[in-house]
């Protein structure tokens, strides 16, 4: 950190006749307890029960531990200006507890603004401080600075100044490269990918980050593929107020879809059956979902049109394209902090401008929106059951703010799932938890759990919960898609085993997932389910070199057809990564 908590202010030498007359004016009555043949008299205490300072006590074998344990309890419950003067005298030793107070502090510029707030505080606590500092911290550490903090004593002994000392961090690096490939595959095309990234951290604490992903389509293995290109633009900065930011993301790809469709009569002309196609090659259920519904537009083919019972079919390309942009503002605050647990408050403004464009038919998907998401995180490191456990607990809620347009809300079809049943008027939550247990010395038992629920309405493609690659491992990303859903993962993970200077992290894992659309009847709101399980492996070279591979097999599935996890399963995941 740039910004460490303040250091415990030391016991301070005093006279026995000082300390009387502080006690005298002082409202809390004198303690007194015996060590080593000692009377240790205790006033000015506001903080410690009973049974803490007889456990004080209890493990001081003379007056002086007793003395500094005091002190040092003082500032472990988080009371950073409290301070225990001590004086001998004969067989009694006096220690008087100053309750301070926070008079001035003296720091640049740069971060001052975001401790004024504390001066004057009378009782000045951990989780006082670590409020501002956290952002203070992260203003710090962009800008290659670090602060020492001491403080300076008023004549008034109840009286601090608290002090912050600059220095630059040594070898401070404000802007990180990185390049990287991966066959982690993507929802809507491809399975191998490349990506770049460029990260600035600017003196004034703003951050500027860039990223670009392009599918590799002349490397096989294409799902259909023409190209994909994805550009992510990120501006935040802290403030005393919390951390905002703006961010950009420009997405376009296209792709052909493959249709097996009946030829009603012999002048050659292909139109589709029912209204679903017979086959959709290559797009996995996302093509498939699109044009379910929107093929029944066309002239049904005529049964028996070879005259012998069975209906001509022959193979459709079309050309698919699509766009997607978006903009957001974002804000985050700090509303409590501590060493030992934190609680933040976030906002996330979204308009998503998303379209597709299908050969023939003009444009198949238009879904303009506005979303507004609010989110509570609370991390904290504790003792679960005597294993150290860090946890995090997140609960978000976005809603769509602006009424239905394009071909959102354009059909009135109930129970069925398409484009036209999906909605920009809906409310979802969005539960997330995690847990690590350090059981051993050597590895972690690890808990995540991720959720979505809809308040029964079909959401629109990006808001969609979409499983597969990162999340199960068994399969490709897309695999699973609904309005809402689950997903749980238990690990095993090592934490790091250092070999020829590289760190190799071995990890077992289980996932299970579910997802299923909202307002749908039948077979279509079915919950879809699948589980995995595998194995994976990292590697890493300092902050220069990062690779991964995960490979899972297929545990279980439910309510999901056995050509498309076909389609879906691989063999491996591998992801790397080079930053400089």
């Amino acid at each position: 950190m740039a910004i460490d908590l303040p250091p415990v202010i030391p016991p301070q030498a005093s006279t026995a006749a000082k300390i009387e007359n502080y006690a005298a004016i002082s409202s809390a009555g004198v303690i007194e307890r015996e060590v080593a043949g000692y009377t240790l008299r205790i006033s000015g205490n506001k903080y410690l029960t009973d049974a803490q300072i007889d456990t004080i006590m209890g493990a001081a074998q003379t007056p002086a531990q007793a003395v500094n344990g005091l002190n040092q309890a003082y500032y472990q419950l988080g009371h950073l200006l409290v301070t225990v003067y001590y004086a001998h005298q004969g067989n009694v030793v006096y220690a008087h507890v100053v309750n301070g107070k926070l008079a001035n502090i003296k720091a640049p510029e740069a971060i001052a603004n975001y401790f004024d707030g504390l001066i004057g505080d009378e009782h000045l606590t951990r989780a006082e401080f670590d409020e501002p500092r956290v952002l203070a911290d992260i203003k710090s550490q962009r800008s290659g600075v670090e602060y020492a903090i001491s403080y300076q004593v008023d004549t008034d002994p109840q009286n601090f100044t608290m002090v912050f000392t600059e220095s630059e961090i040594a070898d401070h690096d404000a802007t990180k490269v990185s390049l990287g490939a991966n066959n982690l595959g993507n929802r809507f095309l491809g399975r191998y990918f490349t990506n770049a990234g460029l990260k600035h951290d600017f003196s004034n604490g703003v951050e500027f980050n860039f990223s670009y992903d392009r599918a590799m389509t002349q490397w096989g293995e294409t799902n259909g593929g023409d190209y994909y290109n994805g550009y992510t633009l990120k501006l935040d900065t802290p403030s005393p107020w919390g951390l905002y930011g703006i961010e950009g993301n420009y997405v376009e790809y296209a792709r052909d879809v493959g249709l097996v469709v009946a030829v009603p009569d012999n002048n050659g002309n292909p139109v589709p059956g029912d209204g679903q196609q017979e086959s959709c090659l290559g797009g996995l259920n996302f093509v498939c979902d699109l044009l379910n519904g929107v093929l029944g537009g066309l002239a049904p083919a005529e049964e028996d049109n070879n005259g012998d019972g069975t209906v001509e079919t022959q193979m459709l390309f079309l050309d698919l394209e699509a766009e997607s942009t978006s903009i957001a503002v974002t804000g985050e605050q700090i509303l409590s902090s501590d060493s030992f647990r934190r609680l933040s408050f976030s906002q996330r403004l979204e308009h998503i401008e998303s379209t597709i464009d299908l050969e023939g038919f003009g444009r198949l998907l238009d879904e303009p929106q506005t979303t507004l998401e609010l989110g509570l995180k609370y991390n904290r490191i504790m003792r679960l059951f005597s294993i150290p456990t860090q946890i995090v607990a997140q609960g978000f809620v976005e809603t769509g703010l602006g009424s239905d347009s394009g071909t959102l809300g354009s059909s009135d079809e109930e129970g069925t799932v398409g484009i036209g049943r999906r909605s920009g008027e809906f409310v979802v939550l969005k539960p997330r938890a995690s847990a690590k247990l350090n059981v051993v010395d050597w590895a972690s038992l690890n808990l995540q759990f991720i959720s979505q629920f809809s308040n029964d309405t079909q959401l629109p493609q990006q808001q969609q919960f979409v499983l597969g690659g990162s999340s199960l491992s068994a399969y490709l990303p897309g695999v699973l898609v609904g309005d809402s859903g689950t997903y749980t993962k238990l690990s095993f993970t090592g934490n790091g085993l250092p070999v020829f200077g590289f760190t190799f992290t071995p990890a077992i894992f289980f996932e299970h997932g579910q997802a299923w659309y909202e307002d749908a009847e039948g077979a279509a709101g079915n919950t879809r389910q699948l589980s995995d399980a595998g194995l994976s492996l990292g590697l890493s070279w300092r902050d220069v070199i990062k690779t991964d591979i995960v490979a899972a097999v297929p545990v279980g599935d439910d309510n999901i057809e056995q050509s498309l996890l076909d389609q879906a399963e691989v063999d491996f995941f591998w992801n790397m990564k080079v930053m400089f």
